[in-house]
Formats: structure tokens, C-alpha cells, sequence
């Protein structure tokens, strides 16, 4: 893949591109937090980096849900229950 992209065409492919590097960067944070949240949370199981990472996406997707316009707790929550990994995006 290549990471130098250059410069967007328009306000819609600059867009697009912050949108992926900024999910691409919550997602890294996240997934740092999630084993130390989860083990400090009492009785909470305790989960390894590789856990977290592979969680860490639909976490953050589910917050990107919670936060449009047509959003909110519900529509996350509606989200992760019908998450599936093999369904198209």
C-alpha cells in the first residue's frame, strides 16, 4: 500500500482521507487503552494487546455511529449487536 497519497483532488477526497487517518489514529489509542481498562474495572476480564487490536475497529466505529447526526447510544448499541465480521461494510 502506499502511504504517500499526495494531496487531495477536492474537499471531498481531503475528507475522506482525514476521516480514515483519524479513525486509523483512534483506533491505535484505543486499542492501547482497552487492556488497562479492562483490567482495571472490577471484576473485568483481563484482555491481551492482540484482543484489544482486533476490537479496538468496531469500538470505534460504533463511537462514529453514536456520534452522526442520526446517532446516539441506541444506534451504537443497535450496531454492535448487529455487528457481524464477515458482513460487508
Amino acid at each position: 500500500m502506499q502511504d504517500d497519497l499526495g494531496n487531495p483532488q477536492d474537499t471531498r477526497e481531503f475528507v475522506a482521507m482525514w476521516n480514515s487517518a483519524t479513525a486509523d489514529h483512534l483506533t491505535h489509542q484505543l486499542a492501547g487503552v482497552l487492556p488497562r481498562l479492562t483490567a482495571d474495572v472490577p471484576g473485568g476480564p483481563t484482555i491481551s494487546a492482540s484482543q484489544a487490536a482486533a476490537i479496538a475497529p468496531v469500538l470505534i466505529r460504533a463511537l462514529q455511529v453514536a456520534a452522526s447526526p442520526e446517532g446516539g447510544a441506541h444506534a451504537a448499541v443497535r450496531y454492535l449487536a448487529e455487528y457481524r465480521a464477515d458482513a460487508p461494510s
